[in-house]
């Protein structure tokens, strides 16, 4: 199997670096959310020996994460796909990695305000909820995702 670094953010964005407060857990939602939108504009012909997959690389100053698209080099029309996917990585988050990337930020805020909490009290605040974001319709405009599912 060959790999392809697609980045860890759509093309021009900047992203969460290396060495910096929070890298792990901003980096695994950026790229979480650059995968899953290219699994939806991007999406693999069906059949085709390949997947997006978040890989992490050593770093001078620690292991920085890209999402990747993995091919069979044997396969003809994987090559292509691969390279073709590479060609066309989108310049603009679709609606919903918008949503997504905004309901990680209020997740990491969330997470921040129960960690002082727990500082200043012995009180627990209850837990965020789920791990990753709700699943949303495609097509939706930003505007409506978040009036059908509040940040």
């Amino acid at each position: 199997m060959e790999y392809i670094e697609l980045g860890p953010v759509r093309a021009g964005e900047t992203c969460a670096q290396v060495g910096t407060d929070n890298y792990l857990a901003r980096s695994m939602g950026e790229c979480e959310v650059f995968r899953r939108m290219l699994e939806r504009v991007l999406p693999i012909p069906e059949g085709l020996p390949m997947k997006y997959a978040v890989r992490s690389h050593p770093h001078d100053f620690g292991n920085y994460r890209e999402v990747s698209i993995r091919y069979d080099e044997a396969n003809g029309q994987a090559v292509e796909f691969a390279y073709e996917a590479e060609r066309s990585v989108p310049a603009e988050w679709d609606a919903i990695a918008r949503y997504d990337l905004a309901w990680y930020e209020r997740k990491r805020a969330y997470e921040l305000a129960v960690q002082e909490k727990r500082q200043q009290t012995d009180e627990v605040p209850t837990h965020f909820g789920t791990t990753e974001p709700p699943g949303l319709p495609a097509g939706s405009p930003f505007s409506e995702l978040l009036a059908t599912q509040p940040l």
